[in-house]
């Protein structure tokens, strides 16, 4: 593939560090500990991992096994998921 036009290479002057500005990291404040967090954390952990498992079970019987791959991979992402 030939271009029209013949690319000629330029330098590109170096970047003098008092040219760059940078700007204060923000530190954002860390969540506060709670157990409703915690015990929110480990029941959708549950329910995943209930999930993954019933598909497992669905995919060992080879019938049921079109049921079973999604839904035990829907029960890791449900396991996976986090508080934002």
């Amino acid at each position: 593939m030939l271009t029209e036009e013949r690319v000629r290479p330029r330098s590109i002057p170096p970047i003098r560090l008092e040219e760059v500005r940078l700007s204060p990291e923000r530190e954002e404040p860390r969540p506060e500990f709670s157990v409703a967090s915690l015990l929110g954390r480990v029941l959708v952990v549950a329910i995943g991992f209930g999930l993954a498992f019933t598909g497992w079970m669905l995919m060992m019987s080879v019938f049921l096994v079109f049921i079973g791959l999604p839904l035990f991979f829907f029960g890791l992402a449900v396991m996976q998921t986090q508080e934002r």
